[in-house]
């Protein structure tokens, strides 16, 4: 892959900014109750493998980026599935 150097700076940038929401996210997925424990945790695990995703992107290193979205892909299709059962649970006002 031949990224530019701006936009290798760029997902530099990008994988350092979601290091931080991954930080942010690891907090409250280790005080989770036990009933409550997937969703913290899928949300570190999104923001974990975007950092991954971006170091391949970066680095122009095509297996490690087609494992990092391997892992991504699950990820966010479950993140997905949750919210939409989700909302399908809540009632509907009549």
């Amino acid at each position: 892959m031949d990224i530019p150097p701006a936009g290798r700076w760029i997902l530099l940038a990008l994988a350092a900014i979601q290091l931080v929401y991954a930080v942010r996210a690891l907090r409250p997925a280790l005080r989770s109750r036990p009933g409550r424990r997937v969703d913290p945790w899928l949300a570190f695990g999104d923001h974990a493998a975007g950092v991954a995703v971006s170091l391949a992107l970066a680095s122009g290193n095509v297996t490690a980026f087609l494992v990092a979205m391997a892992v991504l892909g699950p990820l966010l299709a479950a993140r997905l599935v949750r919210s939409a059962a989700a909302r399908r649970e809540k009632p509907t006002p009549a």
